[in-house]
């Protein structure tokens, strides 16, 4: 029978695997290679940011107990919830920009500025949903500095992501991105940034 630290690691285990997964499905339908592409390593800042926050997040659990969060089972279920909720999210994001969405920065002169779904409240939804996946590592691991490690971790390689696209996205589009800007100013998360 298994004890409650094993249902806890299996539990921890398979809500990752979901993300990793879920990833992977967009990689495997996103993730060609394309003429034009002005990425700037953006997608290698994104993978390093991630990985990076998640080690950084158990380790910090490991090595620095007395940063520990005060409720950690309840840290630890809300933590595997924000993980899938956002993968929810970052699915929603690729599917609502279809074909339009690819793993490397790249816009076309004939691309059309998509306002619908998340996008309605934030301009980028995918990484938004990326960002709370990774954050809820480190509330699933139930460590203030893990919790931060993670989101900063996140911010570095996502806001880099997202200097390039906006700068490329401008410059291609236009007046139709600058109005979307203006109509929908948070990148990340609605009311903050």
């Amino acid at each position: 029978m298994l004890g409650s630290e094993s249902i806890s690691l299996v539990a921890f285990g398979l809500v990752v695997a979901v993300w990793i997964v879920a990833d992977w499905t967009v990689a495997l339908r996103h993730g060609r290679t394309v003429d034009g592409s002005r990425d700037r390593g953006s997608k290698h800042a994104i993978g390093a940011g991630v990985a990076g926050g998640v080690l950084a997040a158990v380790l910090f659990s490991q090595v620095a107990p007395g940063f520990d969060v005060p409720a950690p089972t309840v840290a630890f279920c809300l933590g595997l919830g924000t993980i899938l909720l956002g993968v929810l999210v970052r699915q929603h994001a690729v599917r609502t920009l279809g074909d339009g969405f690819d793993l490397e920065v790249t816009v076309a002169e004939d691309d059309v500025v998509i306002e619908s779904g998340p996008y309605r409240w934030v301009r980028h939804p995918s990484y938004t949903g990326g960002l709370l996946s990774l954050v809820g590592v480190g509330v699933t691991v139930g460590n203030w500095l893990s919790i931060a490690a993670a989101l900063l971790a996140g911010l570095a390689g996502y806001g880099y992501r997202i200097r390039v696209e906006e700068r490329v996205l401008r410059d291609v589009l236009g007046k139709e991105y600058a109005t979307y800007a203006e109509r929908t100013p948070y990148r990340l998360v609605p009311g903050l940034w």
